[in-house]
């Protein structure tokens, strides 16, 4: 499998991302004031590493699709609109480019694997 469209492996990267980075960052930027955003950032990475390690094939390239596929849309949205989060922008570009990136990979890998053939069971003789 190319490293293009590895799954388990783009869901590891956004989720350590979206732990280290959303999480670690809202942190540092807004300390203890906006909790509700740190958990947020925290609760998508757990379920992005759940996804990567919890599941395979099939199922894994499907709920890869379903987490990451919306994200894509919202970055592309929040940055044709404008929106704000807190006071800054939500999506600027060029800024921007790198999430749609890597939140787009998993999508795509998952929308490429939506239909995989699972593994048969071994037929009892």
């Amino acid at each position: 499998m190319s490293v293009l469209h590895n799954t388990k492996l783009w869901l590891t990267i956004i989720a350590i991302g979206h732990i280290g980075l959303g999480a670690g960052g809202s942190y540092a930027t807004y300390g203890n004031d906006e909790l509700a955003i740190i958990g947020f950032f925290t609760v998508v990475g757990v379920y992005l590493l759940y996804a990567a390690f919890m599941l395979e094939g099939q199922a894994q390239a499907r709920l890869a699709a379903v987490l990451c596929g919306p994200m894509v849309v919202w970055f592309v949205l929040a940055a044709a609109m404008g929106l704000e989060m807190l006071g800054d922008p939500a999506a600027p570009l060029p800024e921007s480019i790198m999430p749609i990136v890597l939140w787009g990979m998993p999508a795509l890998s998952g929308v490429m694997g939506w239909n995989m053939d699972e593994a048969a069971p071994a037929a009892e003789a």
